[in-house]
C-alpha cells in the first residue's frame, strides 16, 4: 500500500460525515489513490456561515492537554442514545470545546456526523489531543497511528466511498427530544404581530373546542397564496427583568390547519392539533424552520454586559439540566444559534461590621451555575437548553460569556 508522510496537525483531517474512507481507489483498484488537500487556513469570521442553512466548520485552535479530564477513557464506543456533546464530556473538562479535539475534514460539508457503534480513541498528534475514529473495524483517521512525541505519524492514502447508513442513525449534537417544538414553530411575536393577527371565531357547528378534521372559521388577513397555517394561544409577557421593557410574547402551539375557502369567515380546517382550538386563537403563518440538533458552538463575547434569564419554559421557579430557559439575548445582541454562555447565580449582600461606620453592606460575588447553548433566536430574545448545572437556574439569573 503506498504511504505519504502524515500532515501537520493543522492540517490533518478526519472524515466525520457521509464518507467513510477506505484503503481502495476511488475506481476500485488499490493503486488508484487520492490524496487529502489541506483546507486554508481559518479567521474567526470565516469559522461559521451566515445563510443559516448549515454552519462550516474549519480547523481551530486545538486544545491543550490540560483541557482533558483526567479521568477520561482512552476508547469509548458510541451507543444509540448518545450525544455529541456527552461524547465530549467524557474526555474534556469543558465539553463545549469539541470543534477543538475532534479530528475532522473540513472539507465536509457536515463533519460531524458519528454512528452507534463507532469506536472512539484518545490519541496524541505532535503533544496535542485528538478524538478519531474507527467504523466497522477500519480506522478512518487520517491523523496516523498517534503518538504522544508526534513520531510514527505515517498515514496512508485514502479515498471517500458513499456510506449507505441513514444520516438519520447520526448521533446528534445534543438531544432533539428536548428543543424540537420549539424549532418548529415561532415562539416569540411582537404586539403588533398579536394585533394584527387572524383569529378563530368559532366551528361549523358551534362547539366550544375543535379537534382534527373540524371546520374552524377565523376573521383577519389570510393570504389564499398561503394555505397552511399554525394556530397559537397567546401565553405571557416576556420582560426584562433590569429595565421592565417588554422583549416580546410568548405564544403556544395549538394545532396546524388549512385554509378552505377565503372570506369573511374565511374557513378552515384542522389538520393536527397539540390540543383544542378554541375562539380567540391566533393564525400565524407556518415557517419553514428545519429541526436540527447540530450546532456549531461558539463562544461569544457580550458587548454590552452581562443578560439575565427571563422565563423558565415548562418550569414555575427554577430550571436544571436539559429543560429550556428564555434568555434576554436575541439576534439584536449578535446572539446566534450554537452559542455557549454561562449561568450565574447572583451575589446576595452582606453586612461587615468592621466596615465603614461599623455597617457596610458588601456584595457577594456571582457564582458560576451551569451552561446553556442557544438554539433559537429572535430579536429582543433566545431559546437555550441547559447543559451543565450545579445549582438550580432562575429567573433573574445572570448571563455572561465564558
Amino acid at each position: 500500500m503506498a504511504k505519504m508522510t502524515a500532515l501537520p496537525a493543522a492540517r490533518a483531517a478526519l472524515v466525520l460525515g457521509v464518507f467513510t474512507l477506505t484503503g481502495c481507489g476511488a475506481m476500485g483498484t488499490n493503486d488508484e489513490l487520492i490524496a487529502v488537500e489541506a483546507a486554508p487556513a481559518a479567521t474567526a469570521e470565516d469559522r461559521f456561515s451566515e445563510n443559516g442553512a448549515y454552519t462550516v466548520a474549519v480547523p481551530r485552535d486545538p486544545v491543550q492537554g490540560s483541557a482533558i479530564d483526567p479521568d477520561a477513557p482512552k476508547n469509548y464506543t458510541v451507543v444509540d442514545g448518545d450525544t455529541l456533546w456527552d461524547i465530549s464530556d467524557r474526555f474534556l473538562k469543558q465539553a463545549w470545546l469539541w470543534p477543538q479535539i475532534w479530528d475532522y475534514n473540513p472539507q465536509i460539508k457536515n463533519p460531524h456526523l458519528i454512528f452507534p457503534g463507532d469506536l472512539i480513541s484518545l490519541e496524541y498528534v505532535n503533544g496535542q489531543p485528538r478524538l478519531v475514529i474507527e467504523r466497522d473495524g477500519t480506522r478512518i483517521s487520517q491523523s496516523g497511528t498517534g503518538s504522544s512525541n508526534g513520531t510514527n505519524l505515517n498515514t496512508e492514502r485514502l479515498s471517500p466511498r458513499i456510506r449507505s447508513e441513514s444520516l438519520d442513525d447520526a448521533i446528534p449534537m445534543i438531544s432533539g427530544d428536548a428543543i424540537s417544538s420549539f424549532l418548529v414553530h415561532p415562539r416569540v411575536v411582537a404586539l403588533e404581530e398579536l394585533q394584527e393577527a387572524p383569529y378563530v371565531v368559532g366551528n361549523y357547528d358551534g362547539r366550544l373546542i375543535s379537534a382534527i378534521g373540524h371546520q374552524i372559521y377565523a376573521r383577519g388577513k389570510l393570504n389564499r397564496e398561503q394555505p397552511q397555517y399554525a394556530v397559537f394561544r397567546r401565553s405571557k409577557e416576556l420582560k426584562d427583568p433590569v429595565t421592565k421593557k417588554t422583549l416580546g410574547y410568548e405564544v403556544q402551539h395549538v394545532s396546524d390547519v388549512k385554509l378552505m375557502h377565503l372570506g369573511d369567515p374565511s374557513t378552515l380546517v384542522v389538520t393536527s392539533n397539540k390540543m383544542e382550538t378554541i375562539a380567540g386563537d391566533l393564525l400565524l403563518a407556518t415557517n419553514d424552520d428545519s429541526v436540527s440538533a447540530n450546532y456549531e458552538t461558539r463562544l461569544p463575547s457580550l458587548g454590552n454586559g452581562e443578560g439575565r434569564v427571563v422565563s423558565l419554559v415548562n418550569s414555575i421557579t427554577q430550571s436544571g439540566r436539559d429543560q429550556v430557559v428564555v434568555l434576554n439575548l436575541g439576534k439584536k445582541n449578535k446572539i446566534r444559534p450554537g452559542d455557549v454562555l454561562a449561568i450565574e447565580t447572583r451575589g446576595k449582600k452582606f453586612i461587615d461590621s468592621r466596615g465603614k461606620r461599623g455597617y457596610e453592606e458588601i456584595n457577594m460575588p456571582n457564582t458560576r451555575t451551569g451552561v446553556v447553548m442557544v438554539f433559537k433566536t429572535f430579536d429582543e430574545v433566545s431559546y437555550a437548553l441547559v447543559m451543565e448545572s450545579t445549582l438550580p437556574v432562575r429567573v433573574n439569573d445572570g448571563v455572561t460569556g465564558i
